[in-house]
């Protein structure tokens, strides 16, 4: 009998994939071990969650119901039990130039590089982002073991730089999973889809470490990240997955509690840094300056704007 790898393992190769796309290091975090009990809903018409991420110049909304994981430049958003999954990325100083369509094919055989890996793809579509040009396949094929469909895209802003997007869905127990829920949720992200301007990338702060000492250590001076209930622990994710060491190595954290700080409700996290438990304190509820604490490092820029 034939075993189907699991969606989540899927989820967490895309992951890797865009990381190594983008020559980061490994994933600096791990989630909450809490696993939802059933299958969250996709809303593509309730209000989404808007993330900054400099290192690979772009902006973008993921859907209501979909997770957010975000290292460095690369992004995956996962959806309906992780049979639906999108990976972000960009560069924005390639060491050589290519062409869109090179790049496009290049992703893809990455991607489709593994054991169990095959695919076929349409004829190129042509696609445009805010008026920049690029390159697009619709593909389907064996992805680890499991049927898949989905689309590439690659939009080249600048002759040594690029933005990809990436679309697929499992379609082992629904066929028509991409056709339908897929493609309108890749139109979705495509239509916020924004390309961040050349001046915004030079003059962003890689790292912005708070003057403030206790900023982040105690509930009241707890790290504003903003978005409520809705986008809220997704923006926590965000901040937490971007810190590193301060001399660059990974973290590791968890969620605690929820407990009342002077003026807001702040989650409590347990960071394990170089083998010792640091606590740190997050406002869901809250907007302000985004650093990082005294003591840590970042991957790069922060990707929380103001909600």
């Amino acid at each position: 009998m034939r075993v189907l790898i699991n969606t989540k393992h899927i989820a967490l190769f895309l992951l890797i994939f865009a990381l190594l796309i983008s020559a980061c290091a490994a994933p600096t975090a791990v989630p909450p071990a809490e696993t939802p009990a059933a299958v969250i809903p996709l809303d593509l018409q309730a209000k989404g969650s808007s993330f900054n991420v400099i290192q690979g110049g772009y902006n973008f909304t993921a859907p209501a119901g979909s997770d957010v994981s975000i290292s460095g430049s690369g992004t995956l958003i996962s959806a309906l039990d992780s049979s639906l999954l999108f990976s972000l990325n960009g560069i924005n100083e390639m060491s050589t130039e290519k062409t869109d369509e090179e790049i496009l094919e290049a992703l893809l055989t990455s991607l489709f590089s593994g054991g169990q890996s095959s695919y076929k793809k349409s004829a190129l579509i042509s696609a445009s982002v805010e008026g920049y040009e690029g390159a697009a396949y619709d593909f389907s094929g064996k992805f680890l073991g499991s049927q898949v469909e989905g689309r590439a895209l690659v939009i080249k802003p600048e002759a040594r730089r690029y933005v990809s997007i990436l679309g697929m869905a499992v379609v082992e127990d629904n066929q028509s999973l991409w056709t339908t829920t897929g493609k309108e949720a890749f139109n979705y992200i495509l239509s916020s889809f924004r390309i961040l301007p050349a001046e915004e990338l030079l003059t962003a702060v890689v790292c912005p470490v708070s003057p403030n000492a206790k900023y982040g250590f105690s509930p009241s001076e707890a790290i504003k990240v903003g978005g409520g209930l809705s986008s809220g622990p997704l923006r926590e994710r965000a901040y937490l997955d971007n810190l590193l060491t301060s001399d660059g190595k990974p973290i590791t954290y968890t969620w605690v509690r929820s407990l009342e700080s002077p003026d807001s409700i702040v989650d409590e996290y347990t960071l394990t840094v170089n083998g010792k438990e640091v606590t740190l304190y997050l406002d869901q509820y809250s907007y302000g300056v985004i650093n990082a604490p005294r003591g840590f490092g970042c991957m790069g820029a922060f990707p929380i704007s103001e909600p």
